[in-house]
């Protein structure tokens, strides 16, 4: 049987096996406790807007099931 970590060396384009490298993080990037995000206007009226439109659709969701309770499933009137 052969171990897991052995690797097999594949020829690519003729030129043999290129070495992997590890991606190093980038150094330029502020430490995670100095990060911060920063909202524009625009960005927080258009994200309130998708939640108020969220909040009325399930709100009108749950009038019409309870409308549609004393109905039944023929929606008659």
């Amino acid at each position: 049987m052969s171990r897991g970590t052995e690797r097999i060396p594949v020829p690519t384009n003729g030129r043999g096996p290129q070495r992997v490298e590890e991606p190093m993080p980038p150094t330029d990037a502020p430490p995670l406790d100095q990060a911060t995000v920063a909202f524009t206007p625009t960005q927080l009226a258009v994200g309130f807007g998708i939640l108020a439109s969220l909040v009325l659709l399930l709100a009108g969701r749950i009038r019409r099931r309870g409308r549609s309770g004393s109905r039944g499933r023929s929606g008659g009137r």
